[in-house]
């Protein structure tokens, strides 16, 4: 396959001094192009910029130096100075092919403690310095047919994250701009795309735990920018998450959704559409009405409504009433028309009491308000929501003695084409839409934060998921709503506050401009939307979900009722030590391939955690290791140091010694280094690799002692997969250890492993027997005193020994990283306190076949451990390890049983 050549494209990134943007720099330089290194300088907040030239003219450097490549600095602010980025290709090269905005800074906070600078000031980095470029250079590219174009979202902006309000807001809007100008710009030959990166940058090196962060260089994702930036290469609006040599698509899917008879209000309710959620929300299905899809634009919303009308003209009401917003106090902005008159009004009926914000007085709502649900029902309220905000919470206050529910549905539009949008129009619809919403949430976050409840109801629309032509302002701002309210929903979920949005459907003002005469003629009424509006705010919505209804995002109108979300192809893993453009053209189909086992990640962490998977398993089977494990008397007499042994113990530390061994335990090895066969991400929902304990470890022996060296084969099976109490799945992996000399059976492993957060599906649910010995119970007896006991005090270093015998996971070394989990220091490996007290029972009763624990608490390297023993008259040694110097007990329910006694 030839080289694919750049030669002579003018290439304009932005934040190219150092992390990603550096590596595209050198990269594209590499292939021939002319590139512009813009790079501000500065701290990844974005304060003195004025010292930080040095990164970009160093990169330049670099570029003259390695490839005698053409290539200049810039030193602009993306949103103050964007059009002279592009200004110095122009001058420098004569035109501008290709722009990668990456330029972006972190002011990482709470959203009870986050600033409107501190929103602000991201959203103009990411967001608004993208526009300010890509305006810029848009013209250019109309001009000679052809450009590239590159947004950097982030799996924040998909899926919200903590702490993060603000980025995922700038980062989701850039999604909604880039589906917008790929529709602009397609007739022109200007393609748009969007990545959402896992990289090893400044931004991330303090987030991402290190042996994750080394496998996830900025060199892994420069061929997939390169290669969507091609003038070969026919793709454009898509957006892909990639990380550490993984490439995959993400696309919308839009459930079948369920529809209403929506002609009689009193029909039409919100118990009527509670008693129809679960259809709502589901995604296996087609229904006969409608298809479950993957749109780039809305639902044929008049075929859907023609549908609905058709319906019997009573909905089924179902048997439960949603009295839940009695007495409530619900804020509405926009409220003095359209759809927020609506909803104001459909609270009001459902005892609500209501403050009516508009800019325009709506005091003539307001009084039919109270005229027609009694007097106080409502309030008027002409307050700015992006300047007084809590001004306006204030007169809920102040009126009715508390606020509880936030509806965010202000809007107004300047549509018109990109290339005829003017600064004003821009910025005017991303301040009253995004600006707005957050200065709203921040008024009344305090008030829900103090009482622990709250609803807020967000306002999309269809064109922020899927943008629309003339609309680049709207959807941008739209699309940054969606990220807004995941990571809202994110930080309110402890404090009882639940945040969706919904992309709703009708016939305003607003939507006046943008309807044909097929909406007009079927009457896309707002009170068509409310109902579902008034049912998020209900306490009845909340129980009737298994886990609540938050972070979720909704289509309505017309009628029909459907959920949004994320579906991500199973992709295409890299585990080349150089990947190339080439490399990804040439297996861009299994990039894009969806046919496969898709996954639906619902938070950054989960995306993270599942293509950090996929990476471990397409390694482990390049390698050859999957299930293969080799070890020598080094790894044995490693292992038994990382127990404890001393050289006082030479039949555990010297390979000469006529008696050398490796403890039994060395058994459990092999097993872990084969759990990534197991694929927890498939066997269950919701997987999250931080969730998930290790609860108890069962052994047998098949040959013992093990031999001091060998190579051997492991192969792993999930054995039982259960859900507990809808709080946690229960994985019971299982594995046979053979030698691959004598092909004989070494050891035999029963791992149990809890997923806190994790689902089974009734289709998932494994249930096969296990061994007799690892399902025993073995309480400790109560009516004797044990007949053995011994002290055994850790080392303080004894982590960092055992670590090296495979168990790499930071969490046992890492002080920083400890203390993000909520450890006051690193813990020993529980498999480490196994082996501690096993040894210690082997040195006492001498060897045993079949071994099982379970784990109760942590330890802490240098803790004294006390393990006690009762022995059975059936060869059984009934144990308990306890951690004296923090009083717990750490191994519990645990045995052994001593070799030649008789079967249980």
């Amino acid at each position: 396959m030839s080289e694919l050549s750049f030669k002579d494209k003018v290439v304009v990134i932005t934040g190219a001094g150092g992390g990603l943007g550096r590596v595209y720099a050198l990269e594209y330089a590499k292939r021939g192009a002319n590139v512009v290194v813009n790079d501000l300088g500065g701290t990844l907040s974005g304060a003195n910029g004025s010292t930080g030239h040095r990164a970009a003219d160093l990169v330049v450097k670099e570029i003259k130096e390695k490839y005698n490549g053409k290539a200049v600095a810039n030193y602009d602010s993306v949103n103050a100075d964007g059009e002279k980025i592009i200004k110095t290709a122009i001058d420098s090269f004569g035109r501008i092919d290709i722009l990668i905005n990456n330029a972006g800074i972190l002011r990482d906070v709470s959203f009870n403690k986050m600033t409107e600078k501190d929103f602000q000031s991201v959203v103009d980095v990411h967001l608004n310095g993208s526009y300010k470029l890509t305006k810029a250079a848009w013209p250019y590219m109309r001009k000679q047919k052809f450009g590239r174009i590159i947004n950097t979202a982030s799996p924040a902006g998909l899926f919200g994250n903590f702490g993060q309000s603000n980025y995922s807001a700038a980062k989701m809007g850039l999604v909604g701009f880039a589906e917008t100008l790929a529709k602009e710009g397609y007739k022109y030959n200007i393609f748009v795309n969007s990545i959402a990166p896992l990289a090893k940058s400044r931004m991330t090196e303090n987030i991402i735990p290190p042996h994750i962060l080394k496998n996830l260089g900025p060199e892994k994702i420069a061929p997939l920018v390169l290669y969507l930036t091609h003038d070969t290469t026919k793709v454009t609006n898509s957006t892909f998450e990639l990380a550490g040599g993984f490439y995959g698509q993400i696309r919308w899917e839009r459930s079948a959704g369920q529809i209403f008879n929506p002609t009689s209000e009193d029909s039409f309710t919100p118990e009527a559409i509670l008693n129809k959620w679960n259809e709502i929300t589901d995604f296996k299905n087609d229904k006969p009405f409608n298809k479950k899809s993957h749109p780039v634009q809305l639902s044929d919303y008049n075929d859907l409504i023609v549908k609905a009308k058709q319906l019997p003209a009573q909905n089924d009401q179902g048997s439960v009433k949603v009295d839940s917003l009695k007495g409530k106090v619900v804020i509405v902005t926009g409220a003095g028309g359209g759809l927020g008159k609506s909803h104001a009004t459909w609270f009001a009926k459902y005892g609500a009491k209501v403050v009516v914000n508009d800019i325009k007085d709506p005091s003539s709502i307001v009084n039919e308000l109270n005229a027609k649900y009694g007097a106080n029902s409502a309030v008027a309220n002409t307050n700015n929501i992006i300047t007084e905000s809590d001004k306006i919470v204030q007169t809920a206050i102040s009126t009715f003695g508390r606020i509880d529910i936030l509806v965010n549905n202000a809007g107004i539009l300047r549509d018109r084409s990109f290339v005829k949008m003017t600064d004003e129009e821009w910025y005017s619809v991303i301040a009253v839409h995004l600006l707005a919403t957050f200065a709203m949430s921040k008024a009344v976050w305090p008030h829900f934060t103090k009482q622990n409840s709250g609803f807020i109801i967000n306002t999309t629309s269809t064109s922020g998921i899927y943008g629309n032509f003339g609309q680049a302002n709207y959807a941008a701002a739209k699309s940054a709503i969606i990220g807004f309210t995941k990571s809202l929903a994110i930080e309110g979920f402890k404090k009882g506050i639940r945040v969706n949005v919904i992309a709703p459907h009708a016939e305003t003002a607003m939507t006046k401009t943008i309807f044909g005469d097929k909406e007009f003629q079927n009457h896309f009424e707002p009170s068509q939307v409310s109902p579902f509006v008034v049912l998020l705010a209900s306490q009845e919505l909340q129980a009737k979900a298994k886990r609540g209804v938050t972070g979720q995002m909704f289509e309505v109108g017309g009628g029909w009722v459907g959920q949004t979300r994320w579906q991500r192809s199973p992709g295409y893993v890299a585990v080349d030590d150089e990947i190339t453009p080439e490399l990804i053209q040439e297996n861009w189909k299994s990039v894009v391939d969806f046919s496969g086992k898709t996954t639906n990640p619902a938070s950054t962490e989960q995306s993270s955690m599942l293509i950090l998977q996929s990476v471990q398993a397409a390694q482990a089977k390049a390698d050859g290791s999957d299930g293969s494990f080799s070890y020598t008397h080094r790894d044995a007499i490693l292992y038994n140091l990382g127990l404890g042994a001393t050289t006082k113990e030479l039949n555990y530390v010297y390979e000469n010694d006529p008696n050398f061994q490796v403890l039994p335990t060395f058994a459990v090895i092999p097993f872990m280094n084969a759990t990534a066969g197991l694929k927890f991400n498939e066997l269950v929902n919701n997987f999250n690799y931080a969730m998930l304990l290790h609860g108890e470890q069962y052994i047998k022996l098949s040959q013992y002692p093990l031999p001091t060296k060998a190579s051997l084969k492991t192969v792993i099976k999930p054995l039982q997969v259960v859900e507990k109490g809808g709080k946690a799945a229960v994985i019971v992996g299982a594995s046979e250890t053979y030698c691959t000399k004598t092909k004989k059976l070494l050891c035999y492993n029963e791992g149990t492993m809890f997923i806190r957060g994790a689902t089974v599906g009734p289709n998932k649910t494994i249930k096969n027997n296990r061994a007799k010995f690892a399902t025993q119970p073995f309480k400790a007896p109560t009516d004797r005193k044990p007949d053995y006991e011994v002290e055994v005090t850790t080392s303080e270093d004894q982590a960092a020994i055992y670590r090296l015998s495979g168990d790499y996971n930071p969490l046992h070394v890492d002080p920083k990283l400890a203390k993000k989990v909520g450890f006051p220091r690193p813990i020993l490996h529980g498999l480490c306190t196994l082996g501690v007290s096993a040894k210690a029972l082997l040195e006492k009763y001498g060897q045993f076949t079949e071994l099982k624990v379970r784990f109760s608490n942590v330890v802490f390297p240098g803790d004294k451990l006390k393990i006690k023993a009762w022995k059975q008259p059936d060869g059984v040694v009934i144990f308990q390890t306890i951690d004296e110097t923090r009083g717990v007990i750490v191994l519990d329910n645990a045995a052994l049983k001593l070799a030649g006694s008789s079967k249980l």
